[in-house]
């Protein structure tokens, strides 16, 4: 995500597109929405909105290690992998009650699917 991609005023954050090709636009609460703007505080909107301790953006090979590492320092199994920890946390989303149009939407995803696959909690 570039700084850009936070809009302030809205405290609405724009993540990269679905299967479909359409941006996916997440309202944020205040706290978090108070993170991001720290985030983006005096970046030009093409810069990275959160990089990594050298600065460079993530991509899709940067976040592995750290992944590894936390499932390490979490005590949680060492087979665990970030589509694991998505899994979960929809999951818990569901079943703690949160709308299943704003689990989706998290998600990157359809509503049809949440039902398909978290329906039963």
């Amino acid at each position: 995500m570039k700084a850009g991609d936070f809009d302030r005023c809205l405290k609405v954050l724009k993540i990269g597109q679905d299967k479909s090709g359409k941006y996916r636009r997440i309202k944020l609460p205040d706290v978090t929405a108070a993170h991001f703007d720290s985030a983006a505080k005096d970046k030009p909107p093409t810069s990275p909105l959160l990089s990594r301790a050298d600065g460079k953006a993530w991509d899709k090979d940067a976040w592995k290690w750290p992944i590894k590492t936390a499932v390490k320092a979490a005590n949680l199994p060492a087979d665990t992998t970030a589509y694991t920890l998505r899994h979960s946390v929809i999951s818990d989303l569901v079943h703690d009650g949160l709308d299943l149009l704003t689990v989706a939407q998290i998600s990157g995803t359809s509503v049809a699917m949440i039902e398909r696959h978290y329906g039963h909690l």
